[in-house]
């Protein structure tokens, strides 16, 4: 079972303010759900996703991105 992390945490892992995260959440950008208490929580799994999903590509990517163009 995956663990479930509060707004706090969420912020904390991804270095942005809480705001940012329930901001996130309200406009669709991040994976969120609210248990019958009330409570907002992200599943760890489902995070983990969304941070992969924006990862900057790999250095090879990269490196082939910032290459500079052959000469004509």
């Amino acid at each position: 079972m995956t663990r479930l992390l509060a707004v706090r945490e969420v912020a904390e892992a991804l270095a942005v303010s809480r705001s940012t995260v329930l901001r996130w959440t309200r406009e669709g950008v991040l994976p969120g759900f609210r248990l019958p208490s009330g409570a907002l929580r992200y599943r760890e799994d489902d995070l983990a996703a969304w941070i992969e999903r924006r990862a900057t590509p790999s250095e090879e990517i990269a490196n082939r991105l910032h290459a500079t163009p052959p000469e004509r």
